[in-house]
């Protein structure tokens, strides 16, 4: 009786092992695709809602808008220590360009950005008049709404 394998049986595996390390290579590939692109909707979503919450933050402790238009906001804002600091928020308008505060981005990767200012009663104001920011952040991925009342607003006839 022999001993071992013969030649065909051997080529036979290895076509066999060929054949399962190809497809099996051939289908993880997809797989390898949706873990990056996941990966990286993830870190946009997290930056985006990151400078959503910080705008929120600056705009609830506004304490007078100096001037505002669709693009940029001009306020004053107060710190933890109870000091004013002037502020700027500002997007240029070109798509996959930062919105910047201060000139420091925020985020980038910006479709669009829209500022909105209301009146108490909804009615659309100039920035000055507001008491309500509306803001509307859209990036390659992402779109946040978000509507604001500055509880500490100051206007010059109060």
């Amino acid at each position: 009786m022999k001993r071992g394998f013969t030649l065909i049986e051997l080529l036979a595996v290895l076509v066999l092992v060929g054949f399962l390390a190809a497809t099996t290579t051939i289908s993880m590939v997809p797989v390898a695709q949706g873990l990056a692109q996941v990966r990286e909707n993830a870190g946009s979503l997290q930056k985006s809602r990151l400078a959503f919450a910080r705008i929120g933050r600056e705009f609830t402790t506004t304490t007078n808008v100096v001037s505002g238009t669709a693009r940029a906001i001009v306020y004053w804002f107060v710190d933890p220590t109870r000091t004013s600091h002037r502020r700027t928020l500002s997007w240029t308008g070109t798509a996959g360009d930062p919105l910047r505060l201060n000139g420091v981005p925020l985020t980038d990767d910006v479709v669009d950005f829209q500022l909105r200012y209301y009146d108490q009663t909804g009615g659309v104001v100039p920035a000055q008049d507001c008491r309500v920011i509306e803001m509307a952040l859209q990036t390659a991925r992402n779109h946040f709404t978000n509507r604001i009342a500055p509880r500490n607003i100051l206007f010059s006839g109060e």
